[in-house]
């Protein structure tokens, strides 16, 4: 664990990540975006942020990840920022990040951390601002921010910043295959063009939650973005297809790429599945794979997050 310099009051806290269930584009939008509906589902892949109080107003960020900038482009601290002017602007942090989930795999680590350190800074200041204030944050932070504010698994609509919490179902267990490819967000959804004709992939999968049947949401599995992103890049091709021939040797219930890639979810019956499914597919593939299961939504609040304790 990184711990940041020596100041004030203290947090350290899990930034899960995520995988969609399903994901249609339902057209291009007047403001350039794409209008999707998409499901969301956390799993307990996570980085690791740890905050403390500076008393001397300095907003700080480091990194374990070279290759993740530590500057003023990194949402974290855009996040900072923007909670500061809204809270406090004379407060200060020293923010250490530890990031487990692959920058660029579609995975969202980059927004379940600018939404972490929301509620992280949020409580570390003492801030009267409101979830309501914070999920108007997260709006303007990215797409899929305002979902991490709560976790679990929802239905997110517009660019992603309308999020309906759906009741809780299964607990679900995955391999995530995450390729070091980098997938551009903006070719994968300009690839898109005006829009798509779905069959509604996201109102089959709200269908089938509450049955508990892994094998019936496995088969609703669904990403319009899948297809444009594996046209893109020919090893994303290869990856898919391999994964389709192992699916019978792995007993995956269901393929998907996540968001715009370039990880895959493959989701199994239970947990020794994935662990199995797992070396199986990093020995096949020659990529990092890891077994994910289901994280609970937190809705606001940091104390499911925490790893470590707030010292005075």
């Amino acid at each position: 664990m990184i711990a940041p310099e020596p100041a004030g009051p203290r947090l350290v806290l899990r930034a899960p990540c995520k995988i969609n269930l399903s994901l249609e584009v339902l057209g291009r939008r007047p403001d350039g975006y794409h209008e999707i509906r998409t499901i969301m589902h956390t799993v307990d892949l996570c980085d690791e942020l740890a905050f403390a109080v500076r008393l001397d107003g300095a907003l700080t960020l480091s990194c374990d990840d070279p290759a993740v900038p530590a500057d003023g482009t990194n949402l974290v601290l855009r996040a900072a920022h923007l909670l500061r002017e809204r809270g406090d602007p004379a407060a200060g942090a020293a923010i250490a990040l530890r990031k487990r989930v692959p920058p660029g795999g579609g995975l969202g680590g980059g927004s379940a951390d600018a939404a972490i350190t929301l509620l992280a800074l949020r409580d570390l200041w003492e801030l009267r601002v409101t979830d309501d204030d914070l999920a108007e944050m997260a709006a303007r932070l990215g797409s899929d921010v305002p979902f991490f504010l709560r976790g679990g698994t929802a239905l997110c609509e517009g660019r992603g910043e309308r999020v309906s919490r759906l009741p809780v179902g299964p607990a679900m267990h995955f391999v995530l295959v995450m390729p070091d490819l980098h997938v551009s967000t903006r070719e994968v959804y300009a690839a898109c063009g005006n829009g798509l004709t779905t069959p509604a992939p996201a109102v089959k999968v709200q269908a089938v939650w509450h049955s508990g049947d892994i094998g019936l949401i496995g088969g609703s599995l669904r990403n319009d973005l899948e297809a444009r992103a594996l046209a893109l890049h020919a090893r994303l091709r290869e990856i898919r297809d391999e994964l389709d021939a192992l699916k019978p040797r792995c007993r995956a219930q269901g393929v998907s790429l996540s968001g715009s890639g370039a990880a895959f979810c493959v989701l199994v019956e239970d947990a020794p599945a994935a662990d199995r499914a797992t070396g199986i597919l990093e020995s096949a593939l020659g990529v990092p794979c890891v077994a994910a299961r289901s994280h609970s939504a937190w809705d606001f609040s940091t104390s499911p997050l925490r790893v470590g304790r707030e010292e005075s």
